[in-house]
């Protein structure tokens, strides 16, 4: 994805820029964390280590809409989990034997067979598309501008938050 002379919302620390890409819904959104550092594996580890709970809300309720220059790879990356181990630890096991009672659902005898979850994150040269479950949003780029910019540039690792209301829903690396 590159746009030049465009406004997105960006934030910046000592260590990390921010750049966060809203989608069409617009209470989603993918945001890039880019080290400054290109040391050890370009600044990565030591953004990783450093980036808290807090940090991140507070890098995220820092964004400002600024004139920016993109330049970010494209991308495509799939995540799957298997939910039934994760399930039978957390206590819920009898819906996974012949003894589950979902007969309010259906009507009829039936028991869980398997539960798994699949995100997908993807970036093109028209912006950024998601997909988990059900959910399915586009990005939609803002108005181009023209003028003084900053330029954010993901030629180096980054670390990436798909978030919802600035809530954390997915978060992953690209090296």
């Amino acid at each position: 994805m590159n746009g030049s002379n465009q406004e997105s919302l960006h934030a910046e620390d000592d260590d990390v820029q921010v750049l966060s890409l809203p989608y069409l819904d617009t209470s989603y959104a993918l945001n890039i964390f880019l080290p400054k550092s290109r040391k050890s594996r370009f600044g990565l580890h030591e953004v990783r280590a450093r980036l808290t709970g807090e940090r991140i809300q507070s890098l995220l309720s820092n964004l400002e809409k600024t004139k920016i220059s993109i330049t970010i790879p494209k991308m495509k990356i799939e995540a799957g989990l298997n939910l039934e181990k994760a399930l039978k630890d957390m206590g819920v096991t009898k819906s996974f034997s012949t003894k589950a009672d979902f007969t309010g659902i259906l009507g009829r005898q039936l028991c869980v067979g398997g539960a798994a979850h699949r995100a997908t994150i993807e970036v093109d040269e028209h912006g950024t598309t998601a997909a988990a479950g059900t959910v399915f949003t586009r990005f939609e780029s803002m108005s181009a501008i023209v003028g003084e910019r900053v330029k954010f540039e993901a030629n180096h690792p980054f670390l990436f938050i798909l978030t919802k209301d600035n809530n954390p829903l997915f978060m992953g690396q690209f090296v």
